[in-house]
């Protein structure tokens, strides 16, 4: 089983402070929902997002990195024969946990829909179950939760290493952590359990890496 973390995602509800902003308010007449529901998203509000926290707005509101990198991992041939699980871990430390048989929508308007429901409701039930699940947790429930005390930790400041490495080193049965964010770095402490890996000399997008990762992991374990 291939568990993939992703940590600090830049997943979050429009924080108080910004609700009453005119920009916000806009936006909320627009969905039709208050602005203490709506998902934070750097799209349709960058300006608000700079105002409020200043020269933070390339990194916060940004669902859409979740988005692209869910639209790879939950399609793949490894998730659909039951071998992955994602869990995603946010700024304000809430655990996302997904049923890998969850369908999720293809449009982004309809997802970031989803994930404001997710927020508000605590979980989204289908017929069978739970398709998604959120809990109140740092990045130790996180680990916690996923059930691996010490995963592979990737970085663009590790150590450089093939990724063939990455399943030598730690098996079939593995836990590996990608940033959920698009600059910066960790804020949870991660590099409390290692230096991590770099798979590669260029910074890559999230998608990226668990596409690359996926690919690897059916090579290396003849999932295709």
């Amino acid at each position: 089983m291939l568990n993939l973390l992703l940590v600090d995602t830049e997943l979050e509800i429009v924080p108080k402070i910004m609700a009453d902003d005119y920009a916000i308010r806009i936006n909320a007449k627009k969905r039709k929902k208050p602005a203490s529901k709506l998902l934070l998203d750097s799209n349709f509000m960058h300006a608000a997002i700079e105002r409020y926290f200043p020269s933070e707005s390339n990194r916060r509101g940004r669902p859409d990195i979740v988005y692209h990198f869910l639209e790879v991992a939950m399609e793949s041939i490894l998730n659909k024969k039951g071998e992955m699980r994602v869990w995603i871990h946010t700024r304000n430390n809430l655990i996302v946990e997904l049923n890998p048989q969850v369908r999720l929508p293809k449009s982004y308007n309809r997802f970031v829909g989803l994930m404001e429901d997710l927020f508000d409701k605590g979980q989204i039930i289908g017929p069978d179950g739970f398709l998604l699940r959120l809990h109140d947790g740092d990045f130790k429930t996180l680990l916690e939760l996923s059930g691996h005390s010490k995963p592979v930790i990737l970085s663009p400041k590790g150590t450089r290493t093939n990724i063939r490495k990455v399943f030598d080193v730690s098996g079939k049965d593995t836990s590996v952590i990608i940033g959920g964010f698009s600059e910066g770095d960790f804020r949870s402490p991660v590099y409390d359990l290692g230096h991590g890996y770099s798979i590669f000399d260029e910074e890559l997008t999230i998608w990226a890496v668990g596409m690359e990762l996926i690919c690897q992991y059916e090579r290396d374990f003849n999932i295709v």
